[in-house]
């Protein structure tokens, strides 16, 4: 069991990285200085410097805070306990739209700093590596259960759920073309389903939990 020193410093460690959030998204990475931070989060700059040492370590630890905004957790367990191929889907979306509502911002930072600068760019491509290895463990499942349809390879599959269920989906449909967010999943569930499954499977066939 942690010590009330332990949890007192893992709450000081989160309001730095909640306070660093804040000032990227309204001032970009480069335009933020640790002592900026310090103000923001309402401690020294020593015990920013303490706990974490630099700048680029702070935003290191911005993917778990987007993990815990977004409940990623409570997802990946719904998914694992074993569902049909059609909730398999819609839990994706559901997730991905999670994303896209508690953390948008700060992903659209990543993400545009990612081409200048290298700290950013290691975040984003990590964030990038873990959304991938989920959606092919999504499809590695529904190949198993033998839900996927006819002819469709998993690495076309992949690509279609990757394609369809991301960020930048949603944050086209949304932005540019004046989507609601329940319109977003809903159609986007509704798309997948019928390019990934097969007729059986879109009968809600139910997955062996843990598969494969």
């Amino acid at each position: 069991m942690a010590t009330w020193r332990q949890r007192q410093a893992a709450e000081t460690r989160r309001q730095i990285v909640r306070a660093a959030r804040r000032l990227f998204v309204a001032a970009g990475y480069a335009g933020t200085t640790v002592e900026a931070i310090a103000a923001e989060a309402g401690v020294a700059v020593a015990t920013v410097y303490k706990a974490f040492g630099t700048k680029a370590a702070i935003a290191r630890e911005l993917q778990g805070l987007i993990d815990d905004e977004a409940d990623m957790a409570s997802f990946v367990a719904r998914i694992q306990e074993g569902t049909s191929p059609a909730e398999l889907i819609r839990l994706c979306v559901a997730a991905n739209r999670s994303l896209h509502e508690r953390c948008g911002d700060i992903i659209a930072v990543l993400r545009s700093g990612a081409a200048v600068d290298a700290t950013l760019a290691e975040v984003y491509a990590g964030g990038i590596q873990r959304h991938d290895d989920g959606l092919r463990w999504a499809i590695n499942n529904l190949q198993a259960a033998g839900a996927l349809a006819p002819r469709l390879a998993t690495i076309q599959a992949t690509g279609l759920l990757s394609t369809l269920c991301s960020f930048e989906a949603f944050a086209e449909l949304t932005t540019r073309y004046g989507w609601t967010l329940d319109q977003c999943e809903d159609w986007t569930t509704s798309a997948l389903c019928q390019l990934l499954l097969n007729p059986a499977a879109q009968n809600y066939a139910t997955l062996p939990a843990g598969a494969p």
